[in-house]
């Protein structure tokens, strides 16, 4: 697949609205599923089927490997992890009320009281401000910036209380967290910001920088990520016939975890799931084209923690400590005369949607990309890797799908000199 063509269908997911044809099939039961496999409708545009969508993804960010999306029910393991050194550690997700990413996060006056405000392992500042010292040359910058977003001006008298928290009780950075434990393994080493085009002396600990991957990870745009299990359902959940797919050959196949949004509508809960156990699989009858299957299944993911708890063995490479949480899904899957799965339907919570992160985004200052525009994602991945065990880096490097950056940040190869004979 053409990274122009690649680019089209990632905008048909995530940009444009999707209308199945009719999603109702079956005629024993009335709309006993919903389809996967019918053509939809973009704009006035007939589409291929979600299924057909989803497996030219797999098998195109996976072909190195010579893995092919597996639509057959009996060809599907039924239980699966990913490898121990590929589980996504746990990691904060700066709940602003509880202290963050800024120093309005703290719970500290803010203004003139600056010295005052939020504390991290990197000299008493919080993590944007110790950024601030190692790559912005000491400027409140990254910090001030988050600040600005978090707080909103008050008529207060004295100036310590002119500016109160503007943000949810429940904000944090869940998908942040989620997509960097995905893509990255935990940093567990300190590190001089001079070794990586910083201000020399400024050292940053591994709780900083895991901070900081859920900050350059928190802001997406429509080709960032991918939906694997699109909330497509009339639920307003995933298609659970997508669903299953998408644990089996990931997961299950490709070792890979996947991220999931636990819940429906404007709060979003993220994690990353890394292994599953179908518990049971049950004839629920059949129509003249079909067969159904009720399934029990339960996902394992990584829960939020604290980004100074250290995870990885470091003999290993393996993750032995992360918390983590178990949710249990019941669905019924149709299958055609061939055993493949051709669509499914939630009979319990089914949550909202399945993805995986592809770059952390470059955010800009125009607004044009979204996030903080004054943390450089090529610094912080700089970090991370210098944070991570080289070993298991590499092992990361080899497995991960998707641009090591955010592509709009490196040269334009059109407009890059000749190298010389």
């Amino acid at each position: 697949m053409s990274g122009n063509l690649l680019r089209f269908v990632v905008l048909l997911l995530f940009v444009l609205p999707v209308v199945p044809v009719d999603w109702s099939v079956g005629t024993a039961v009335a709309n006993p599923f919903d389809s996967n496999v019918l053509p939809r409708t973009v704009g006035d545009q007939v589409v291929q089927s979600e299924r057909d969508e989803q497996e030219a993804l797999f098998n195109y960010y996976f072909f190195d490997r010579d893995l092919q999306y597996a639509t057959r029910l009996e060809d599907l393991p039924e239980q699966a992890a990913v490898p121990a050194w590929r589980t996504p550690y746990s990691a904060a997700i700066h709940p602003q009320v509880s202290g963050g990413l800024s120093s309005a996060g703290s719970g500290r006056p803010v203004g003139l009281f600056r010295a005052r405000r939020g504390r991290t392992a990197s000299g008493g500042s919080s993590v944007l401000a110790t950024y601030d010292r190692a790559f912005n040359g000491g400027r409140d910058l990254a910090d001030g910036w988050e600040t600005r977003r978090l707080m909103r001006p008050t008529a207060a008298l004295l100036p310590a209380r002119r500016l109160q928290n503007n943000s949810e009780p429940w904000e944090g950075y869940c998908s942040g967290f989620a997509a960097s434990t995905i893509r990255h393994p935990e940093p567990i080493r300190s590190v001089d910001a001079g070794l990586v085009g910083g201000t020399p002396g400024v050292v940053l600990q591994p709780s900083d920088i895991k901070a900081l991957l859920s900050c350059i990870y928190n802001r997406t745009t429509s080709d960032s990520f991918l939906f694997l299990a699109p909330p497509s359902a009339r639920d307003g959940g995933p298609n659970m016939g997508t669903f299953h797919l998408t644990l089996a050959n990931y997961v299950g196949q490709a070792g890979y975890p996947v991220g999931i949004d636990r819940a429906k509508g404007q709060v979003s809960w993220n994690n990353p799931i890394y292994a599953y156990k179908v518990d049971s699989i049950r004839d629920a009858g059949s129509d003249s084209e079909h067969q159904f299957k009720d399934v029990q299944t339960t996902v394992t993911y990584t829960y939020y923690g604290s980004d100074t708890h250290r995870q990885t063995d470091v003999e290993s490479e393996e993750l032995v400590g992360n918390r983590r949480q178990s949710m249990t899904f019941r669905y019924r899957l149709a299958l055609d005369e061939q055993g493949h799965i051709v669509g499914g339907r939630a009979q319990s919570s089914s949550g909202h949607f399945l993805w995986i992160p592809l770059y952390a985004v470059q955010a800009r200052s125009d607004g044009t990309a979204p996030g903080n525009p004054y943390v450089d994602v090529k610094k912080v991945i700089a970090l991370a890797r210098a944070s991570a065990l080289p070993e298991l880096q590499a092992r990361f490097d080899r497995k991960v799908i998707g641009p090591e950056v955010d592509p709009a940040v490196l040269p334009d190869p059109d407009t890059m000199d000749d190298p010389e004979d």
